[in-house]
């Protein structure tokens, strides 16, 4: 996320001058960092002292649970009080004391090239040893006298459908149901993302893998941290999403749609309510997700009620290689609340997912495989048959379809 006081630095960036990914929010930054970490690479994250607070929430309850490090480039906006707005002084104030709290080490950043390059490798050497670090930049710590940004040539826009299709197709499927069908087509190969609550919960119940990446917290970051994998790796990347959860962070989409060319399947598990914390009614009933993604650069989206009609979505998305695409997926209300937690120490489950990215990465460059198939199936036809005279083409996986139409 951008700053004035280091308006130069966001140049070079934005002009390609290394690997650079502008998010839609801080929090949103710092998931994709951790995303970035998870697939074998070292995250940075620049912002404002004002979105730490933006920040707080991520760093707090994914990066520290799970030790997956972060390094920190932050400006100190309000400090000193008197030469800056009204509104940064107190985030001015408190920018050291709140990354502390965060348990985060904190320095200023030397304005000295050479003092600075020693900074920044040790705070590379620190990520190395799972431990996150903070650079606080002054308002005087960069040269910003250079030419601003250069405009940068935009890569051409994916190509896309118009809009989102809407396939009913048997009954109304439960979250379990939908996670079962994803286990039968996936051949271990797609790194998946599951989102906070019961999905994590129930994705580890019915088969803990090691590609697999549960989310007890940082509620709506799912698909941020699918950016970062995707990002840094060629991997296929599945998230799976809520819809209460995406409505927190709906911005990266719009970040996934930008940047993300590789395989990305975007599962949104839609049951109206916030499950977990009592089954609180959210604010999804009248949002069109397949088509607000589609609005934001996603590749294709399809709208589907019923589980064959979801087998029919996943069969099609498989086709998508070059970039992400959105399942909307209404299911039924409804869940075990005896879903076991993971039973293993949150880091240690990060460093088997990222261990087995890297092993799959190594063994895919071994057997000179191209890796540009998307989410790796199996021969299988999990999902029961067509119900009440609905049809569903065994051959090409279409179901009846249907366009517009956003009501339940």
């Amino acid at each position: 996320m951008p700053c004035s006081y280091a308006s130069g630095l966001y140049s070079l960036l934005e002009s390609g001058a290394g690997p650079y990914v502008s998010s839609t929010s801080e929090g949103e930054a710092v998931a994709i960092a951790a995303g970035t970490w998870l697939a074998g690479a070292q995250g940075m994250v620049l912002c404002q002292n004002s979105g730490l607070g933006n920040a707080t929430n991520p760093l707090s309850s994914l990066t520290e649970p799970f030790r997956i490090p972060v390094v920190l480039g932050v400006s100190r906006r309000g400090w000193p009080a008197e030469d800056d707005e009204p509104q940064h002084r107190m985030m001015g104030d408190v920018t050291h004391d709140l990354l502390r709290l965060l348990g985060i080490p904190a320095e200023d950043l030397d304005a000295a090239p050479g003092v600075a390059a020693a900074q920044l490798a040790a705070a590379v050497e620190r990520g190395e040893r799972r431990e996150s670090s903070a650079l606080v930049l002054a308002r005087t710590t960069f040269d910003n006298t250079g030419p601003g940004t250069r405009p940068v040539r935009a890569r051409p826009p994916l190509r896309q459908v118009e809009r989102a299709e809407v396939f009913r197709a048997g009954r109304r499927p439960s979250r379990s149901d939908v996670l079962k069908t994803w286990l039968e087509l996936d051949a271990l190969r797609t790194a998946t993302v599951a989102t906070t609550g019961y999905t994590s919960r129930a994705l580890y119940g019915l088969d803990d893998r090691p590609n697999h990446f549960y989310m007890p917290g940082s509620m709506g970051c799912a698909p941020a941290i699918g950016v970062g994998l995707a990002t840094a790796s060629r991997h296929p990347v599945a998230v799976f999403d809520g819809d209460g959860a995406l409505l927190m962070r709906m911005g990266t989409l719009a970040t996934a749609g930008r940047y993300v060319r590789t395989p990305f399947l975007h599962i949104v598990l839609d049951n109206g309510q916030h499950e977990s914390t009592g089954g609180q009614r959210s604010n999804a009933e009248q949002v069109d997700f397949a088509n607000v993604a589609l609005a934001c650069g996603y590749r294709a989206a399809w709208r589907c009620d019923g589980i064959d009609a979801v087998l029919a979505g996943l069969k099609l998305a498989a086709d998508r290689t070059e970039g992400p695409v959105l399942l909307h997926c209404l299911i039924r209300p409804g869940a075990d609340e005896s879903l076991p937690r993971p039973r293993e120490a949150l880091p240690d489950l990060a460093l088997r997912f990222r261990t087995h990215l890297a092993e799959t990465e190594a063994a895919v460059r071994s057997h000179g495989d191209a890796h540009g198939t998307a989410f790796h199936q199996e021969q299988r036809t999990p999902a029961p048959g067509p119900e009440d005279g609905q049809h569903l083409d065994p051959v090409h996986g279409q179901a009846t379809r249907a366009r517009g139409d956003v009501g339940r």
